[in-house]
């Protein structure tokens, strides 16, 4: 009882822990020596004002396609970013707006790709799948999402997202679903 009290906690927080030896150097193609996370911006009262939100977002929304019939949903993801390489592993947790079958629950790798990076941000497009399954039915889904990784000092950043999958169901007579989901989260990277 207790684990599962402390992974809904870890999901409700939204917390995208990033290791500090991946290095903005990894992401930009002129290999700047700096590191996203090291570069400490100055803090300004407009940011002071979205720490808050960063730091604890409560669900993210999505939209979910099934048998030709539109849910909403909420969602909410746990990643991590291995060290030294640019692969995502994940967890995502969703819960559908509807009668039956409203938990989502899916496993994911994702590489990463750098279109654009700066000194203290990142412009990433993750291209990845994983595997579903909502307790009825099970499946494999890839999935592309794009977006903005930006650091605001030692430790703490947030990263907003766009993704869209399509998950092909393993038994053919069940119907596949697509949902595209819009994320904002805080990135925390201690180590």
């Amino acid at each position: 009882m207790k684990i599962a009290a402390a992974l809904i906690l870890l999901l409700l927080l939204s917390i995208n822990a990033y290791t500090q030896s991946i290095k903005l150097s990894d992401f930009n193609s002129k290999n700047n020596s700096k590191s996203v996370y090291k570069n400490t911006l100055e803090k300004t009262e407009d940011f002071e004002l979205y720490k808050p939100i960063m730091m604890f977002w409560p669900l993210n929304p999505m939209l979910v396609v099934e048998n030709s019939k539109v849910y909403f949903g909420l969602t909410k993801e746990v990643n991590v970013i291995l060290p030294g390489a640019k692969v995502k592993m994940g967890f995502e947790y969703s819960y559908i707006f509807r009668e039956e079958r409203n938990n989502h629950i899916r496993a994911f790798a994702d590489y990463i790709i750098p279109l654009l990076a700066r000194d203290f941000a990142a412009i990433l497009m993750n291209v990845g799948g994983g595997y579903f399954t909502d307790t009825k039915k099970a499946g494999l889904f890839p999935q592309i999402s794009f977006g903005l990784l930006a650091g605001f000092g030692d430790f703490i950043g947030i990263n907003v997202y766009i993704k869209a999958r399509e998950t092909f169901m393993l038994k053919s007579e069940e119907s596949n679903i697509f949902d595209l989901s819009l994320g904002v989260g805080a990135a925390f990277y201690p180590f």
